[in-house]
């Protein structure tokens, strides 16, 4: 897992990027990447691009959901980053996944509000 600055359409040499998500919040915009390589999901890329507001402390990460976005696996998070508005902050998870249907999500540490981008994948 990484942190720092990034896109989430960045998989490197060595894996396809296969599609994007996007979650719309009133102060920005949450959005996540899915990068693939041998029949797996490889790498997840998730941003959270803060408009405006007062500094806030999250936890960037992703889930493997059903069809309708309800989560059928344990959220999985990064450390916690702060995220400022006009910046973006930003996490990069490597693995070994399967196929199926997956979202990013957003974790406000302080009011432990959970969003979420839409669902991709193959359910």
């Amino acid at each position: 897992m990484t942190a720092g600055t990034g896109s989430v359409g960045d998989c490197g040499p060595s894996l396809t990027f296969s599609g994007s998500a996007f979650g719309y919040l009133d102060n920005g915009t949450l959005s996540v990447g899915f990068c693939v390589g041998a029949r797996s999901l490889r790498r997840i890329n998730v941003a959270y691009d803060k408009a405006r507001g007062g500094a806030t402390n999250v936890r960037l990460g992703y889930q493997r959901t059903n069809r309708s976005g309800v989560g059928i696996k344990r959220p999985v998070y990064g450390p916690a980053v702060t995220a400022r508005a006009g910046g973006t902050a930003f996490r990069s998870f490597s693995l070994t996944l399967p196929p199926g249907c997956y979202h990013g999500i957003m974790l406000n540490t302080a009011t432990r509000f959970q969003y979420v981008t839409k669902v991709w994948g193959d359910c």
